[in-house]
């Protein structure tokens, strides 16, 4: 019997998040049996919550009144630990979750399960002992890291930070080891913090394990392997019982379940990764795995999903191949010879974009392509109409379907167009196709090519993109970094990161895509990525300026004009000064995105005024602990939204600095993908500090009073005197919408989501009735705001202006 766990399989990193939130699979009986059989006589941790939009955090449980409560009893307690005693839960607006490494703070109304059972799980731990002399200082600031060696067998590095007064090299020891964390310590100056286990490199990692136990005991490797599994570590814990194996004969039988059950982990493990291939349209290298991918002592029913997977891949390929035949064969007898060179157009364009994403506009076709009870033409009005529009909305007449193909093409060169004076001729034009309407080019739209080139050269490497906007007001560019096998037919969430002062665009964007030089989690989970360049030359940090946000906007725009990007799920994310600005333009802009990720960042002055701006948008902000006055600073602004039950997970890494915290990164993809910006609201409560602060949603307002126009007054310690304008906007029952604001002027962009198109509307503003009559869908209404914006998913049919 050897174990060999399928090294040669290789998809996702393996080294995992592993307290993160499992597949369900894994989560399945025979794996939970193993689990439990392994874990036996074991340190224990406190319990779970879990967050309603579906996050799982582990650990320590404790009710806090807010982020300074947290505070204040470290420093009392003078312990990195949870210091604060245990507390019931009721009363409390926070919840603390410490698992060892991080503290996480969630609102308590934000939770949808709550278990703290004592017994919930237990794990392996290895002890390393340190000689620890001196004990200076405290450390109560870290910075940044100019060097950091690898841990010894031993469990030591040498750390050494930049600070003031120069470098300062410091020498750290590991004192413990768990599946999730390693507890380290400052062996000269009082420095304790925690590592997650993935991030050390596995080959260190082993040699610090096996430093500490009797290599020739058999309990000793068993522990090693136990430990392995609880780290979701899957081959060198297939390593450890080859060796039992091979070295202790006697233990064959005892492990042979434990194998079994580890064959069934490790593939459950590669089969999920296979999921996330697909589901990022990288199915190359998902077919290419399958091809890979072990039979041999394999679970069944892991074998049989791998089958069902391989089965549509080949149904896919079959339906391509069908779809190409067939379509040639039904324009064959054809007859007419007007529709001979529009067919052979269509067919032409098919034939070369046909692949896995793109097969599915053509269903209704291929369900129906051997009808008897269908002629060639109405077959291939199908294949062509579905398409154009997709296949829910086909038509069986040839001659409105080879319409649509024309007014496709109007509508991407009004789209593309940069003279305004054509404008009413173009939509006039369409207008006048039969079987066109407003109605069919919203359809349409989703499916369109891009608006603008994209120059893609390599997906592999970052490369920088200008803004073309002809009506720009200020040059505006971006580095993106795209998806492995990047497909125009395929939608992809994006990721706007902005890196902090100082640091080049390819910086960022290879800690969210790249890895040692190949693909990291962005270009795997399949994310779009790009960092604009948001910062005015010469400055060294972000202020609350116009640039910025119109450099980010622009961006985002211009990005969803070339690239198929999911618009609601579009995450704004920054580091250090990347960070300050996410805190302030996702706050401004709320209905841009789906998340904000602020990481060692500061809020500002203007989220006092704004954070009710965006209590429908997510955020996950990580800090450290001894990153300058990080969290204290944070704190007020924090305390708000909890307490208010927004959607805020706060990440605080114990005992660490300003730094990247790169060991998130797995936590963060997969909030990520809990995560999509909400429907658009019809209540909008907004305040408004400066001009360029005007559009919420699906109204925007301008003509502000003076002091608005002026931009805002501070005071000392960074406060705003000037006092925000309201943006008052609801939707009521009988079709009514009030307006009031400290605006003079406002457009309303509205759809049937909103509003109800065969019912009279109403729109009220400032107790003034502006509007009292039925909306009619308009085509250039839409198609201007769509050429505006590039949003594919928020459509709107009308536009009122008062």
């Amino acid at each position: 019997m050897t174990v060999r766990l399928f090294p040669q399989f290789g998809l996702l990193s393996s080294q995992k998040n592993v307290t993160a939130r499992w597949s369900p699979r894994i989560l399945a009986a025979g794996c939970l049996c193993l689990i439990f059989a392994l874990l036996y006589a074991l340190p224990t941790r406190a319990g779970e919550v879990e967050v309603k939009h579906g996050t799982i955090l582990r650990g320590d449980i404790v009710p806090i009144l807010g982020l300074t409560d947290a505070l204040a009893s470290r420093l009392e307690y003078g312990d990195t630990e949870v210091a604060i005693p245990k507390r019931k839960l009721e009363g409390y607006p926070i919840i603390m979750v410490d698992d060892g490494v991080v503290r996480y703070f969630v609102s308590r109304r934000e939770l949808q399960r709550l278990n703290n059972d004592q017994d919930l799980s237990r794990y392996e731990t290895f002890e390393l002992p340190q000689r620890v002399t001196g004990r200076g200082q405290m450390l109560k600031v870290v910075g940044n890291y100019e060097d950091v060696t690898d841990f010894d067998e031993f469990g030591r590095r040498k750390v050494t930070l930049r600070t003031s007064k120069g470098l300062m090299p410091l020498l750290q020891g590991v004192t413990e080891i768990t599946p999730h964390y390693l507890k380290i310590t400052g062996l000269k100056q009082q420095w304790n913090l925690g590592m997650r286990t993935t991030s050390v490199k596995e080959e260190i990692l082993d040699a610090m394990l096996k430093k500490n136990i009797d290599p020739l005991e058999p309990n000793d490797r068993l522990a090693i392997a136990r430990f392995y599994i609880q780290a979701g570590l899957y081959l060198p814990a297939g390593k450890e019982f080859d060796y039992i194996e091979e070295n202790f004969p006697e233990y064959k039988e005892k492990i042979a379940g434990f194998v079994t059950e580890l064959r069934t982990l490790h593939g459950q493990q590669l089969l999920n990764e296979l999921e996330q291939r697909r589901k990022a349209g990288q199915h190359q290298l998902a077919q290419t795995a399958i091809a890979k991918f072990p039979t041999n002592n394999v679970d069944q029913s892991i074998l049989r999903q791998i089958r069902e997977v391989e089965s549509d891949y080949a149904k896919r390929s079959e339906r391509i191949e069908k779809a190409l035949f067939r379509l040639g064969e039904l324009e064959a007898e054809i007859e007419e010879v007007k529709n001979k060179s529009r067919l052979q157009a269509c067919r032409r364009e098919v034939m070369s974009q046909l692949n896995f994403e793109s097969i599915d506009r053509l269903g209704s076709f291929l369900n129906l392509e051997s009808d008897d009870s269908l002629s060639p033409r109405e077959k291939l009005a199908l294949a062509y109409s579905g398409w154009i529009v997709g296949a829910a909305n086909v038509v069986t007449d040839l001659d409105t379907a080879l319409n649509l193909w024309t007014a496709r093409a109007h509508v991407l060169e009004y789209l593309r167009n940069e003279d305004e004076q054509l404008d009413g001729n173009m939509i006039e034009t369409l207008s006048k196709l039969e079987g066109v309407s407003t109605a069919v080019v919203k359809q349409m739209i989703p499916l369109l090519p891009p608006i603008l080139d994209a120059p893609i050269r390599n997906t592999e490497t970052a490369f920088p993109i200008q803004v073309t906007d002809p009506g720009a007001e200020l040059p505006v560019s971006y580095t993106v970094l795209l998806p492995l096998e990047y497909n125009p037919h395929h939608t992809y969430p994006m990721i706007v990161a902005l890196p902090t002062a100082g640091a080049k665009p390819e910086m960022e964007l290879h800690w969210w895509g790249k890895y040692k030089n190949g693909p990291g989690q962005s270009q795997r989970r399949g994310y779009i990525v790009i960092a604009p360049d948001y910062l005015q030359e010469g400055r060294d940090r972000y202020t609350d300026n116009a640039t910025a946000h119109y450099a980010v906007i622009q961006s985002i725009r211009d990005a969803r004009k070339r690239f198929n990007v999911d618009s609601d799920r579009v995450f704004l994310a920054g580091h250090g000064t990347g960070a300050d600005a996410a805190f302030d333009i996702g706050m401004s802009h709320p209905g841009l995105f789906a998340g904000v990720i602020p990481i060692a960042g500061k809020s500002s002055a203007f989220n006092l005024h704004y954070w009710q701006n965006a209590s429908n948008l997510a955020w996950y902000i990580v800090g450290g602990e001894l990153d300058r006055d990080t969290l204290e600073h944070n704190s007020l602004l924090v305390n708000r939204m909890m307490r208010n039950g927004h959607d805020v997970i706060y990440a605080e890494y114990k005992g660490r600095g300003y730094e990247h915290y790169y060991e998130e990164i797995h936590r963060l993809f997969d909030w990520m993908e809990l995560h999509q910006r909400v429907k658009y609201p019809k209540e909008i409560d907004a305040k408004i500090l400066r001009p360029l602060d005007n559009r919420y949603y699906w109204v925007r307002t301008d003509d502000f009073p003076r002091h608005i126009m002026q931009g805002p007054e501070y005071v000392g310690n960074g406060r705003i005197r000037t006092r925000p304008v309201t943006l008052g906007v609801s939707i009521k029952l009988g079709n009514v919408i009030y307006v009031k604001s400290g605006g003079k002027s406002y457009s309303l962009w509205l759809n049937p989501e909103l509003v109800d198109f065969d019912k009279r509307l109403e729109v009220h503003v400032d107790n003034k009735t502006r509007f009292n009559d039925f909306l009619r869908p308009d085509m250039k209404a839409m198609l201007d705001d769509f050429r505006d914006r590039g949003d594919r998913q928020k459509l709107f049919d009308a536009r009122l202006d008062f």
